[in-house]
Order: structure tokens, then sequence, then C-alpha cells
């Protein structure tokens, strides 16, 4: 486990080549704090699904995906955000819907422990939460 905190920022364009260059960097930093093999993975796997579904409320307009990837002793977060006021409304009964038929919003809550959504100012962000331990209480 390290004691010094690590941060690194993306800026993506959407070319499906750049999702092993989130899921690498977000792998990294799970590795380096110590989760589990299996965790590691579900994290990165996690961290593409946001990008994804962040692309996919872009309505093809251009645009770019930011992915900041932030590493604490006790957890990773990773914060994706895009410009444009689209993104889930905060009930679970909608949740369940977001990103898809299958409820793609729910398999990311299988693979983290928190997803948090914010809009501001023309930004939406989704940060995921991913701790060492078993998960803190909100």
């Amino acid at each position: 486990m390290t004691t010094d905190p690590g941060r690194i920022e993306l800026r993506l364009t959407q070319d499906a080549r750049l999702m092993a260059v989130v899921v690498r960097a977000v792998e990294s930093f799970a590795e380096r704090v110590g989760f589990a093999a299996a965790a590691t993975q579900a994290l990165g796997e996690a961290a593409e699904q946001a990008c994804n579904d962040s692309f996919a409320q872009m309505d093809d307009a251009p645009g770019q995906v930011g992915v900041i990837v932030e590493e604490f002793a006790d957890r990773i977060e990773i914060t994706v955000e895009h410009e444009g006021d689209a993104g889930p409304a905060a009930g679970l009964d909608t949740f369940g819907a977001f990103g898809g038929a299958g409820g793609a919003g729910l398999a990311l809550l299988a693979r983290v422990d928190r997803v948090q959504y914010q809009t501001e100012n023309g930004v939406s962000r989704m940060k995921l939460v991913k701790y060492l331990g078993p998960a803190k209480p909100a």
C-alpha cells in the first residue's frame, strides 16, 4: 500500500482504442493501492463502462470525456465528466435502466462501492468509488 496519493487526468475523444488507456490507468492505481486481481479488473471494467455511457449521452456531438483517477490509502475514485446536462435521475427506479437495456447502471454498482452523480454549470460528472476494505457507510 502506498502512502503518497496519486492522480491522473485524461481527456478522451470518442475512440474505442483509448478505452485501453483508461482501463490500464485505473488498474495500475488499483494494483498500487493493493486491490485483489478480481477487484482490480472489475474497477477497470466499471471505468470503461462509465466512459462509454458518457459518450452515449453526448448524442454523437463532438466533444471529450474527462477522466480523473485518484488514489488514496483506502480507496480509488474515478470521476468521468462531459459537457451536457444528461444523466440519470437520482432514484434507483431510473438508475436501473440507465446505460441502455439490461440495467447497466445496476451492473456498474456491482463493480464499485459507490456511484455519485452531479450536474453543475453544464457539466455532468459521475464518480465511482471503490474501497480497499469493506464499503464505508454513506
